[in-house]
């Protein structure tokens, strides 16, 4: 049963989904979602939390913010990341580690068969190298 869910956004379509899938998810099985976003720089942020307000660090993530209005409410305990530059499919197999997921959930590009082989989608790589179970959401 999966307790604690990486969900990685990126702001697109399919993550909005990937994250609406895995609240349904932790729903039932009162878990835990780690939601993470990747942008320019080389060092992980953490969110802060204090006394139940989410305050971000000057990050400027419109992502994890919009990710955090779209769950106020909902009564599911997440954590925020922001992985700061490199390989994203390396960052995401990294956190789900680091922060001791057991699952994965994660929109999908919605690229061809093909098209998604040529450019070694980051789903495709996460799904072929995770040690957890792994969701992509179309």
């Amino acid at each position: 049963m999966l307790k604690r869910i990486l969900v990685p956004i990126d702001g697109t379509e399919h993550s909005w989904r990937a994250l609406e899938y895995a609240c349904e998810l932790v729903a039932y099985t009162r878990g835990s979602l780690v939601i993470m976003t990747v942008s320019g720089g080389m060092t992980k942020q953490p969110v802060i939390e204090s006394n139940g307000d989410i305050l971000y660090a000057q990050i400027g993530d419109e992502v994890l913010d919009a990710a955090h209005a779209m769950l106020l409410g909902k009564n599911i305990d997440c954590t925020y990341l922001l992985e700061n530059g490199g390989n994203i499919a390396e960052n995401i197999l990294r956190t789900v580690e680091e922060e001791r997921c057991d699952g994965i959930v994660l929109g999908s590009r919605g690229l061809g068969v093909l098209q998604g082989l040529l450019r070694n989608s980051v789903s495709q790589i996460v799904l072929e190298n995770a040690e957890v179970p792994v969701t992509i959401v179309k």
